[in-house]
């Protein structure tokens, strides 16, 4: 009976289509750190998604800009982070402390909608900064690149690229499926911080080359409202990257390079990082966007009046 019981011990974890099997024996020792980021997110995924979904209906009501456009589509991936990616991860975590087990269909939703909600992030803020750059850089051929049309070509784009690239997993190719994937996240790192540092010179160049004076008011009055829009863009562009750096150095050293993080706590607090920012985004859509933040301040008051 002894060795029968030791046997089952032994046994590893059904395996589940492309997924890497997990490793459950050390559980214990992050029984708290799967609790309490639970937790978190057990409170963070409704505000995420009612907050989200507010940002994007004020855009695609009322403010369809090429800019508030890329921040709808950064709007949407939160959704369904907040849908998806935290109620999996939520499930994942309570049954790993519960049962020492994770059915096959929670593994399977929670990595792929991970991946395809990391992969629309990161490829909606590098087409974000790009279109800054332009719009300060580039100014005579802003309107060829970006309209509002063509940002919404764009946009579809992203999401069809990711959801083929997340499919491509099940092809049996799983390494190389997400090395892709994280190789493209890092070109979406250097277009985004290339872009936001050409932002930055060239703002800095711009004002000391033209005097105030020299400008005429319309003039005057549209560069300040695009200053305004680039800054808030590119203070979007670094918040995001400073909750979901941890979570991709993680990921590349583990998945990657294969190397040995020492516990997996290292990928429930960055997860749960990169997670929170589908909350911090639309208190800083709304921060920093008047428009924005009366878009979503009618929606809440139609809502009352109803």
């Amino acid at each position: 009976m002894a060795n029968n019981t030791s046997v089952q011990v032994l046994l590893p974890a059904p395996s589940c289509y492309h997924l890497p099997d997990p490793t459950f024996h050390k559980v214990p020792e992050r029984y708290t750190m799967n609790l309490v980021t639970a937790i978190v997110n057990i409170v963070a995924a409704p505000f995420a998604v009612a907050s989200n979904l507010l940002i994007f209906t004020a855009i695609v009501s009322r403010l369809r800009t090429p800019s508030n456009l890329l921040i709808a589509c950064l709007a949407l991936s939160d959704v369904f982070v907040g849908l998806a990616v935290q109620p999996g991860y939520i499930t994942y975590r309570l049954m790993e402390n519960q049962l020492r087990a994770v059915p096959c269909f929670v593994r399977v939703v929670y990595a792929n909608a991970f991946y395809l909600c990391c992969g629309v992030a990161f490829m909606t803020l590098a087409v974000v900064s790009y279109e800054r750059f332009n719009a300060v850089r580039l100014q005579a051929r802003y309107n060829d690149v970006f309209s509002s049309k063509r940002v919404l070509k764009y946009m579809v784009a992203i999401w069809i690229i990711n959801i083929m690239l997340t499919s491509l997993q099940w092809a049996g190719i799983n390494q190389i499926c997400r090395g892709a994937h994280l190789i493209a996240w890092l070109i979406c790192l250097l277009v985004a911080g290339v872009a936001n540092i050409g932002i930055i010179l060239t703002l800095h160049r711009n004002r000391r080359q033209v005097h105030p004076a020299q400008i005429q008011l319309a003039e005057k009055l549209r560069r300040k409202r695009e200053l305004k829009l680039t800054r808030s863009i590119t203070f979007i562009v670094g918040v995001y990257l400073l909750f979901n750096l941890p979570v991709l150095f993680v990921t590349i050293y583990h998945q990657i390079l294969e190397q040995d993080i020492k516990t997996y706590n290292h990928y429930s607090w960055t997860e749960t990082l990169a997670f929170l920012n589908s909350c911090t985004n639309p208190l800083i859509c709304c921060w920093k966007s008047r428009q924005i933040r009366q878009g979503v301040i009618a929606i809440l008051e139609r809502m009352s009046c109803n």
